[in-house]
């Protein structure tokens, strides 16, 4: 009578992880405030696309909440940051920053140049899937913060 108990319990406990909930920008913003996230504001873009931004420690982040549904549940989510350097991009930058790309299995780095040449944007950004075993938490928001800080160890290394 146990072993059936547990092997129930057992192939119950295996099949939680997979479940995942879309979530409300409203609650990203609370998880977001939880983990200490200042100045959380939501912004709807569209009606299935929302934006989140916030400020943690020094910098000012955005979470955009996009295939929400008429009950404003979003199905996916995209951390990103960007910051305007002077100056333009060289060749070198370019290619430190696609090697990070290959390099490292989550989130991605960009440059965008500006139109006038004389600052440039750095972005990077991280990516959830909020329908396949994925929940939107305070864990995904220290993944972010772990792959802004190992872009900027990455190109402060020498090649």
């Amino acid at each position: 009578m146990i072993r059936p108990l547990f092997c129930a319990v057992a192939a119950f406990a295996m099949a939680v992880p997979a479940l995942a909930w879309p979530i409300a920008p409203e609650n990203a913003g609370k998880v977001l405030t939880s983990a200490g996230s200042e100045n959380v504001e939501v912004t709807w873009l569209d009606d299935d696309v929302a934006r989140v931004d916030a400020k943690q420690d020094e910098y000012y982040y955005s979470v955009r909440l996009m295939d929400c549904d008429e009950s404003k549940m979003c199905a996916s989510a995209m951390f990103f940051a960007t910051f305007t350097m002077a100056g333009s991009p060289d060749l070198a930058m370019y290619e430190q920053t696609n090697l990070y790309n290959d390099s490292y299995p989550f989130g991605r780095a960009f440059i965008l140049p500006s139109e006038n040449g004389e600052s440039y944007s750095i972005g990077v950004d991280y990516g959830l899937d909020l329908q396949n075993e994925h929940n939107f938490d305070v864990e995904d928001l220290k993944m972010f913060e772990d792959i802004l800080s190992s872009y900027a160890v990455h190109m402060s290394e020498e090649n």
